[in-house]
């Protein structure tokens, strides 16, 4: 089954290549004719194996002649991606430097030496490539592949619909025999172990998360832990997550769980465990015998060995969904509720494919996902018949399903989804992060001009989530899926499908990185050992390398070093967490490279050739506490869509003209300045669409007109909006006029669009209109939710906040003036803190309305009142509040 899932996706970079070549860029670098000539004929050679494609992907399964064809024509076309690259970059570059005021350096680059040198390097560089890319089109012949676009297939317009929660059928009486267990008094000293054993792809994680969540188990054990086992059975790790907590070492780890468990009854899921190894379980069952009489551990396994070895009652065997559940969960997806009634046709050809899902609730969700982007009788029945039900399997009989809903991905997805290959095992995937990683990869096509990558990225996304290769989505508090996991036989799929192009490397490992890698991670648990070090560098045309860890004590200066100077091939460069200092200046040699990320990192300044990366789109400095200061040639890297610069204390300004950076979309911190090129009103041109903004330094805003060209209320796309001015100037200016400061915040005015506000240590006496007019219909904050204020002593009174319709957290502390008089009933706030309100005198959970007195607060549930030295009565809070705190 492996073997045949393993489908080179040849479509997306192809197309990406031929795409490039059409801009015909490599015209304005003056090259010889016979040179243009060769480029032309990549171009038709590459479209004409391009028309045949579609074809060539579909009958590769099974076929293993054709399968070894598609992989040699892709490892031909990420080549020929990497040539095209450089007469890119080296056409970028040239623009740019002709740009520069920099006559000497730009005489010295357009030396004839160096234009000769160049012609004769690409121009034998295409010449292979086309000789290697002529051979593979001759051999297309033998495979009888007929015409076709490889653009036929895209990404259905529609907007998905994300399910965030799995559907559930069948499985009541489970949940009640488990939930039984759990809450049943013993008569054993001994923690008690119950393994629910099945198949993969049956629901074992589902059916423990339907017990875990229960609210009588919540009610009936002090503590519960949910831990993700997977292939690696560390005892540290699985204490770590119990804890959650770092500790130095096990010994320490080890206090900490006692401490933790001691005296307390809990509830312990280890989730997907294949360890075999008793003496390891029986090291950690001791550890977990300090909590009280009562505790109980549930482990999901495939594995009778594991069960039989772990557990202390008989397991708990998961049977198969019924015919009828198995319908129900196909037809919830592939109809929608009640619409099977409209197509009866497919209602009997829809059951004919339940059956061969044989009661797996994963191979009906994915197969129903499959069937419901409007596909005709045709489709169906192509799938019904498929020769994947017949290929040979083991208990993976899940695989032809995920196969047949893998092989109906458009070729854009099919790359996206391998690629995910490159996670190991129940990794919690960055939505952000992963969509990104797809762009620099040259993944998302976007045909509609409209329409940013990133959009793309997000129905990408999406429609993965929906036809259930993702699970487990997480949501922040905006709705927003932040990140996703991925099943263990989806994730088999994904590594089927990626073969050796993508690898993970774990420390200790013996097996190396594949040389023909494009894609590859690090996990590790202390240190980088040599083997993997030597690995790394030896796959030379590696296009991602991604840490996984954090932090990575074992990555030093030195892999930093040989990273810049062996892996010229990356487009996307992940060193978060590493232990290095400084990037050598050999950075510049990662031409490629799109997307750097060094956060949490202690590098304390940037080198200037890192300015030479013209193709570098994506730069995420977060919470590098040492940095200082960013190179001042930033603003000629004009490909830079998202800057990263949250949570950096130590930097002071910003490089002078960023706002030349045109198409930067996102840029979570800015730095107000002083000085020409660094001040505010850099922010005027740029089209920010990142949800995002905090400006600090705001005291160094001495020109209103300054704010008034950032110009904040055409950023239709801020969500988020943090305002500081630096508490040394706050106390330096409390005798000084502040006027100018309340006109600066008076001309921030944001766009309505706006969810989130945060201001602190503004020193002036009145709020600014924007905040204070409470007309619904013109207010510029009507749509907040989050207000925080802070260390604001000087104004005299505050906005009616109460009149805000959407408002469901405040928090405020350091406020010099009365909170809560005639301001309105806060509708819909939920959480409301207080914090050192030293004139704070009374409060009361009522209001005035229409000349009569009403209850305020109807919706609140958490209330924190501290530091209040002139409050004379303690207050009434409503009689919603579940969770509250009152120190005076």
């Amino acid at each position: 089954m492996a073997e045949a899932a393993a489908i080179a996706v040849a479509s997306p970079i192809l197309k990406l290549v031929i795409e490039k070549l059409g801009s015909r860029f490599w015209e304005e670098l003056g090259l010889a004719r016979s040179v243009n000539t060769d480029i032309e004929r990549l171009q038709s050679v590459l479209t004409t194996i391009g028309d045949v494609l579609d074809d060539a992907e579909r009958r590769s399964i099974g076929d293993k002649a054709l399968n070894g064809w598609l992989r040699k024509l892709k490892d031909a076309a990420f080549d020929a991606d990497d040539v095209v690259d450089e007469f890119r970059y080296e056409a970028l570059r040239r623009r740019i430097q002709r740009r520069s005021q920099l006559v000497g350096k730009v005489s010295d680059f357009f030396s004839p030496d160096n234009q000769i040198a160049f012609r004769r390097k690409m121009a034998h560089k295409i010449k292979r490539i086309n000789k290697r890319l002529g051979e593979i089109a001759e051999e297309r012949s033998k495979f009888h592949l007929a015409e076709g676009s490889t653009s036929r297939r895209t990404l259905d317009r529609e907007t998905f619909s994300v399910v965030i929660e799995s559907e559930v059928y069948g499985r009541g009486e489970d949940r009640e025999k488990i939930v039984n267990f759990l809450v049943s008094a013993d008569d054993k000293s001994d923690v008690l172990v119950l393994p629910i054993v099945g198949l993969g792809g049956i629901g074992k994680t589902t059916l423990a998360q339907l017990a875990y969540n229960d609210q009588r188990i919540k009610e009936h054990f002090d503590l519960t832990s949910w831990v993700c086992v997977s292939d690696d059975f560390s005892i540290k790790a699985i204490i770590k997550n119990i804890i959650e907590c770092e500790a130095s070492n096990l010994e320490a780890a080890q206090r900490q769980l006692q401490t933790k468990l001691g005296g307390r009854r809990f509830l312990l899921v280890l989730d997907d465990v294949w360890n075999e190894d008793e003496a390891e379980w029986e090291r950690l069952k001791t550890l977990l015998r300090c909590g009280k009489h009562g505790s109980k551990i549930i482990t999901t396994t495939r594995s009778d060995v594991v069960a039989r070895i772990m557990g202390t009652v008989a397991p708990h065997r998961l049977q198969s969904l019924t015919s009828a559940d198995c319908w129900t969960l196909f037809k919830h997806r592939a109809f929608g509720p009640g619409r099977e009634e409209e197509t009866p046709r497919l209602v009997d050809i829809g059951k004919e494919i339940v059956e061969k899902c044989k009661g797996l609730p994963l191979a009906a969700k994915a197969l129903g996902s499959l069937m419901s982007s409007g596909r005709g009788e045709e489709e169906w029945l192509h799938v019904r018949d498929s020769e994947l039900w017949r290929l040979p399997v083991n208990e993976n009989s899940i695989l032809p399903a995920l196969q047949l809903s893998y092989d109906h991905l458009p070729s854009n997805l099919k790359q996206c989804f391998a690629y995910c290959s490159v996670f190991p095992k129940d990794y919690e995937i960055e939505r952000k992060k992963l969509i990104q990683l797809w762009i620099v990869e040259g993944f998302i096509q976007t045909s509609d001009g409209d329409m940013l990558e990133e959009e793309v990225g997000n129905r990408y996304f999406n429609s993965l989530l929906w036809r259930s290769f993702f699970q487990d989505a997480e949501k922040d508090d905006r709705n927003n899926i932040t990140t996703c996991k991925m099943h263990d036989l989806v994730h088999d799929l994904a590594c089927s499908i990626a073969g050796d192009e993508s690898s993970i490397t774990k420390v200790g490992m013996k097996r190396s990185i594949p040389h023909g890698c494009r894609y590859s991670s690090i996990l590790y648990h202390y240190s980088m050992s040599s083997t993997a070090l030597k690995a790394a560098f030896e796959a030379k045309k590696l296009r991602s390398l991604i840490s996984l860890n954090r932090p990575w004590i074992g990555i030093h200066q030195e892999f930093a070093i040989h990273t810049m100077s062996s892996l010229t091939h990356l487009r996307a460069l992940d060193l978060s967490g590493a232990n290095i200092k400084e990037l050598p200046c050999t950075i510049s040699k990662l031409k490629h490279l799109r997307h750097l990320d060094l956060s949490w990192t202690s590098i304390e300044a940037l080198p200037g050739s890192i300015t030479e990366l013209h193709n570098l789109r994506a730069l995420n400095l977060a919470y590098c506490d040492a940095l200082k200061s960013l190179p001042e040639g930033m603003s000629s890297m004009s490909s830079l869509r998202h800057l990263d610069i949250h949570g950096c204390r130590r930097l002071i300004c910003m490089p002078r003209w960023l706002g030349r950076l045109t198409n930067l979309q996102t840029m979570a911190k800015f730095i107000a300045g002083k000085e020409r090129g660094r001040t505010i009103s850099e922010l005027e041109h740029l089209n920010l669409v990142g949800g995002d903004l905090e400006i600090t330094n705001l005291d160094n805003v001495q020109d209103p007109l300054e704010a008034t060209k950032a110009d904040l209320a055409s950023k239709t796309n801020l969500q988020s909006l943090v305002l500081t001015w630096n508490i040394d100037s706050y106390m330096e200016s409390a005798a000084s006029p502040v006027s100018e400061v309340e006109e600066v915040l008076e001309r921030l005015q944001p766009h309505s669009n706006l969810k989130s506000l945060y201001i602190s240590w503004y020193p002036g006496i009145k709020f600014p209109t924007w905040m204070t007019r409470m007309e619904l219909a013109t207010s510029p904050i009507r749509n907040v939710v989050n207000i925080t204020l802070l260390h604001i002593h000087r104004c005299e009174y505050l906005p009616a906040l109460g009149r805000l319709p959407l408002l469901e957290i405040l928090h405020m502390e350091g406020i010099g003036v009365e909170f809560y008089r005639d301001g309105g009933i806060f509708p819909s706030l939920r959480d409301l803190s207080m914090y050192w309100l030293p004139n704070l005198e009374e409060w009361s959970a009522e209001a005035t309305a229409a000349g009569k007195s009403v209850m305020a607060f109807p919706r609140l549930e958490k209330f924190t009142l501290l530091g209040c030295p002139k409050l004379r009565v303690a207050p009434r809070v409503p009689p919603s509040v579940v969770e509250g705190f009152y120190r005076g």
